[in-house]
């Protein structure tokens, strides 16, 4: 043996680079075994979505006024304000301590991302409230939009945990820049993207497992896990938290939505939403869900808690049935599990909704009663949240240009519109009480509110999809415990002899084909009294915290014309979202742009609306396109919206000299009262 061992140790010397690259190919080949074995095991989407770059801007808040009452007085409230919701789906101290997403999962064993809840997540569309904000801390400060709510069920972890969810305000406050600046409206159209947001964050936490299956070479779990347990971290701590992740992402993977009309920035298919997040996860009842496929701008909302209806569709009457019902959409927890078997009570409904959270919210937003001191021949008073003002840094309005196209929208906009609310006639003719009937009797709120009108579809011509929702969808609610009395419409065909007013109350009870608008208003009526029992709600207060106004449904085929105040801070327009800019608003339907670029933030203060970019401008001048729903979605980080699609479509609302034309409102516009137009209504 000896004798052999100078002849092996020279073999040795002489081979050992060879020796050592066989074992690096070796481990190299075991670490992506590894890998892909991992991936293949997680079956989730790990690759996050390319997004727009985040500008950092001066910020100013042009229309921050709301509720002058002293517990109100500071302005950035209700931008984190809980509505009892856990829309991300993991815990406070997971979100704190998650990095971004790499670009490519296969890089997560090399370097360490800034945190999600650093410059990334305003790459998505949310406002950051403190742009010098580096710090990687439990005292991280949240988007604006997004509250904490302690003691709510997580999935994934079997306990209750403080969660994250949206505020009112994450979809009804807008952005815009301009020159170097960032203007944030309050009440106005969010930019966020919901659907992104889904995938981003799916992908920061899928690859947090990814990585703590790979040790040594788990650093991004690792890191996740110290800020996550503290001096509580250990071996069997952070086992446990390893089964907590990776249970998450099998049960995100799982309730991926279904998607028939991407939303996009902008916009979301809110009631579908709502719908599938109430009857659907609540329930746990997969046959009542709906793919995703009616989108809708984020609504604008100064001024609409004194509508008479609310909604695109003018659906809603009670301003607590809408935010509670939005709390439930946004996922507040509500039980609504069903008995599995005759010993077991039905659902009681309890949730973690604050109703007198919700009802500050809308105190906030509302103002005091605008007709209070009103005298006939003078104006109201909206106290609360205001339109947004045209900024003095804006280019100037040119007075005289404006006061043509004053003239131009008393003859074209104004008899859906209303008169503009700077004009005694809005205040004096346009405010009515709300008349309904209840067990035989007639009955009348207390207040008067601004009565709007309801254009029906072949009327207006625009896209139909949102209005079929509510009338169309239908629920199975057996063995619910559904047995609610709600106000809704009744046409001639459904009231009888007997009946004075068209608002009557029903009753609704379980059913396999329940109407998706009655139940979810019954729904929402047991959570809210389930709440006032809990709480011990005197009659009184309760009718306080409803807004003195009853549990109204309308499910029609038509949309709502609003009062036009701020409305050149709200694009884009249409109630989907399918067009850039009030300029194309104006022009015939044939003149509109085929593809829209939303999620670019630079305001077009000429033709007033959404900036588009050179990618879609030579989009919309090819010939050659691919047939609708075929484009990409996305392309450069900005949502290209397809308006051939059903559900994306840019008819109707039509100036047009063309009878033929369904959605004609008007005659043709020239360049010139187009112009005019815009210039009065930036001053609205």
């Amino acid at each position: 043996m000896s004798n052999n061992y100078p002849i092996v140790l020279g073999w040795l010397r002489r081979k050992w680079p060879w020796i050592v690259s066989i074992l690096i190919v070796v481990a190299a080949t075991a670490l992506v075994f590894r890998t892909t074995s991992a991936l293949n095991e997680l079956k989730f989407a790990l690759t996050p979505p390319q997004l727009p770059e985040y500008q950092h801007l001066d910020t100013q808040f042009i229309n921050q006024t709301g509720w002058s009452d002293t517990q109100y007085h500071n302005q950035q409230w209700p931008y984190h304000a809980s509505q009892g919701t856990a829309t991300l789906p993991i815990p406070y101290e997971w979100l704190i301590a998650l990095e971004a997403p790499k670009d490519t999962p296969w890089f997560i064993l090399f370097g360490q991302e800034k945190a999600f809840l650093s410059e990334y997540i305003y790459r998505l569309g949310f406002i950051n409230l403190n742009q010098d904000q580096e710090k990687e801390t439990t005292e991280v400060q949240l988007p604006l939009g997004l509250a904490k709510t302690t003691s709510i069920p997580m999935p994934g972890l079997n306990r209750k945990a403080t969660a994250v969810g949206f505020t009112c305000t994450a979809c009804h406050t807008g952005q815009f820049t301009y020159q170097n600046t960032r203007y944030v409206v309050d009440g106005g159209p969010a930019m966020t993207d919901l659907g992104l947001l889904t995938k981003s964050l799916g992908a920061a936490i899928g690859q947090t497992v990814l990585s703590s299956k790979l040790a040594p070479f788990d650093g991004r779990f690792e890191r996740f896990a110290l800020k996550v347990l503290g001096s509580n971290y250990n071996v069997v701590t952070k086992a446990q938290l390893k089964n907590a992740l990776t249970t998450t992402v099998a049960k995100l993977a799982k309730g991926q939505d279904t998607i028939n009309v991407t939303e996009g920035f902008t916009r979301l298919d809110a009631l579908n939403r709502i719908g599938n997040k109430v009857f659907a996860d609540n329930m746990d009842r997969p046959e009542n869900y709906n793919p995703i496929e009616a989108p809708v701008n984020y609504p604008h909302i100064w001024t609409t808690s004194w509508f008479d209806w609310v909604q695109y569709d003018g659906s809603i009457m009670q301003p607590l049935i809408r935010n509670a019902g939005e709390a439930l959409g946004v996922a507040a927890y509500v039980d609504m599990q069903i008995p599995t078997s005759p010993l077991q009570q039905p659902a009681t409904f309890a949730s973690s909704i604050p109703i007198k959270s919700l009802y500050n919210i809308e105190q906030w937003l509302a103002g005091e009663y605008p007709l209070r001191d009103y005298k006939p021949g003078e104006l109201g008073n909206i106290n609360g949240l205001s339109a947004p003002k045209w900024p003095d840094s804006l280019p100037k309005i040119d007075e005289k240009l404006a006061a043509t196209g004053k003239k131009l929208y008393v003859q074209n906009c104004q008899s859906c519109h209303l008169p503009p609310m700077d004009s005694p006639q809005f205040w004096q003719k346009h405010w009515e009480k709300i008349s309904y009937e209840e067990q035989g009797e007639v009955k009348q709120t207390d207040w008067k509110y601004i009565k709007l009108q309801l254009i029906d579809l072949a009327s207006i011509g625009t896209d139909p999809a949102q209005a079929q929702v509510l009338p169309n969808r239908t629920v199975n609610t057996k063995e619910l415990g559904l047995d609610t009395d709600v106000c809704v419409y009744v046409d001639k065909e459904q009231k009888t002899k007997t009946m004075k007013e068209n608002l009557q109350f029903v009753t609704v009870q379980d059913n396999a084909t329940n109407n998706f608008a009655l139940a979810l208003g019954a729904v929402v009526e047991e959570t809210n009294q389930q709440w006032f029992r809990q709480n011990y709600t005197s009659d009184v207060w309760q009718q306080k915290l409803e807004g003195g106004r009853p549990n109204c449904l309308k499910h029609s085929f038509a949309y709502k014309a609003r009062p036009l105040n701020g409305i050149w801070a709200t694009a884009p327009y249409l109630h989907n979202g399918s067009v850039p800019s009030l300029y194309s608003l104006l022009s015939e339907p044939h003149e509109r742009p085929t593809f829209v670029e939303l999620g670019r933030l630079e305001f077009d203060p000429i033709n007033v609306g959404v900036s588009q970019g050179k990618y879609v401008n030579a989009l919309n001048r090819r010939s050659n396109l691919r047939p609708a729903n075929q484009t990409d979605d996305y392309q450069n980080g900005y949502f290209i919206l397809d308006t051939r699609q059903a559900g994306n479509l840019n008819t109707g609302h039509a100036f047009t000299n063309d009878r033929s034309v369904q959605g004609k409102i008007g005659r043709k516009l020239n360049h010139e009262e187009k112009m005019a137009l815009i210039e009065y209504l930036k001053t609205l």
